[in-house]
């Protein structure tokens, strides 16, 4: 996105988008992930274009794997308009996935603020003081630690709290279909890509409390056994939900209900209550689990076809 020919820049694989911003969080990564193309509500960046670097030949594990790595050399308290800002984690990422370099226009104006030896105007024209210490200001409106603007909405009479989720700035990792997101948005079933796995990102629009997670599955045979939830956890990626961190709480086996006369079964989750307080973030990871207590693989699959949370504010 562009914003008075300074430009925003993330990085999109494998129909997520990861960029970086700072805070004031010195010991947090200022790498997250968003809906590709999407401007953050209120930012006013407008998304400009997209340049295809070149074929990703990583695999997701790889890529998961250089994730991890580079969430530590970008922290948010390293964040910094003219020496380490969006545009230069969008090179290190390109530079670790394929070897390429971004176009060298998207980061000129800190590379002219640099050489030219006026970094510190730069900063001040968009609202950073001075390079930082301990911190880092981010982006104006990119995303990441600094921009989890909260809005009011409204929670349903049933409690239901599909319209507190923040659905521009949601995803699906693994899913099949060109706006997974929207499609849960809608009710419709989500099937997963490449194995029995499946996960959602989930932003809300306020702080809520979740209280259960009721899911549908289309059939018992692909139906999640495995299901884990992330409070807060905003930068987890599919091999970290899949068993390299905790999760806040995990349902294993999942008991499903009988199968109506469509064959869909459904099965209602109740959460540890105290652990969903203050809410701004909840990442659901489902899988179908091998003998191992792995994801599924061989071609099998894994559909939800309604995920409702319900809570309160």
């Amino acid at each position: 996105g562009g914003q008075h020919m300074i430009y925003h820049s993330g990085v999109e694989v494998h129909g997520v988008e990861y960029l970086f911003g700072g805070g004031t969080a010195t010991g947090a990564t200022g790498v997250s992930l968003q809906k590709p193309k999407v401007p953050p509500p209120g930012s006013g960046w407008t998304f400009y274009q997209s340049v295809e670097v070149a074929p990703l030949q990583k695999t997701r594990g790889e890529v998961e794997t250089i994730l991890r790595e580079l969430k530590m050399d970008f922290s948010a308290g390293s964040y910094d308009l003219v020496s380490k800002n969006c545009n230069h984690f969008s090179e290190a990422f390109c530079q670790r996935l394929c070897s390429k370099s971004i176009p060298t226009w998207v980061n000129a104006a800190a590379a002219v603020g640099n050489s030219l030896g006026i970094g510190g105007l730069i900063r001040s024209a968009m609202g950073q003081s001075g390079a930082p210490s301990a911190g880092g200001k981010a982006d104006i409106g990119a995303g990441g630690l600094a921009s989890a603007g909260m809005m009011t909405a409204s929670v349903g009479s049933d409690g239901d709290l599909s319209g507190e989720v923040d659905w521009a700035q949601a995803g699906v990792s693994n899913a099949q279909g060109d706006d997974p997101a929207n499609t849960v948005r809608t009710g419709a079933p989500v099937t997963s890509e490449d194995d029995a796995e499946l996960l959602f990102e989930l932003p809300f629009r306020s702080l809520v409390k979740l209280q259960a997670l009721h899911l549908t599955a289309s059939s018992v045979d692909e139906a999640p056994s495995c299901v884990r939830l992330f409070a807060n956890e905003r930068n987890i990626v599919m091999t970290d939900a899949a068993g390299d961190t905790p999760p806040t709480q995990e349902f294993a086996p999942v008991t499903w209900g009988e199968p109506g006369p469509d064959g869909a079964v459904t099965a209602a989750l109740d959460v540890k209550f105290l652990k969903f307080q203050n809410l701004s973030f909840l990442a659901v990871y489902v899988c179908r689990q091998d003998e191992d207590g792995l994801a599924a693989q061989d071609g099998q699959k894994v559909c939800v076809s309604n995920l409702r949370l319900v809570g309160k504010t």
